[in-house]
């Protein structure tokens, strides 16, 4: 009886020392993936390109252009475009917005 009881006792230790281990190993794995996902988090961070002065700006009359072709105010689209298309020559996106808008005035 008392080989049956120290057994007992035994297999619970050895269980709950299996079991404590196995929990520390996630806690540590989780903790390392977590780290992991934070350094990919700061990399990406880093590598996002920062804009130019000249493509913030060319953006901004890009975005002003369209806004007003959608209001129907074409003279004022037109003159965005221009400005954009000033910053960045032979744009593409520019040089069509500028013929649409044109387009437009002309009643074409």
């Amino acid at each position: 009886m008392k080989k049956l009881i120290i057994l007992a006792l035994f297999s619970s230790v050895t269980f709950c020392d299996v079991s404590l281990a196995a929990q520390t190993y996630q806690s540590q794995t989780s903790g390392d993936n977590l780290i992991a996902k934070t350094e990919n988090s700061a990399d990406k961070v880093k590598s996002t390109p920062v804009k130019s002065a000249n493509a913030i700006k060319f953006d901004a009359f890009m975005k002003s252009g369209y806004a007003a072709f959608d209001k129907k105010d074409f003279k004022t689209a037109l003159a965005n475009f221009k400005s954009a298309l000033a910053i960045r020559p032979n744009n593409i996106y520019a040089t069509k917005a500028i013929q649409n808008t044109e387009k437009r005035i002309t009643g074409k």
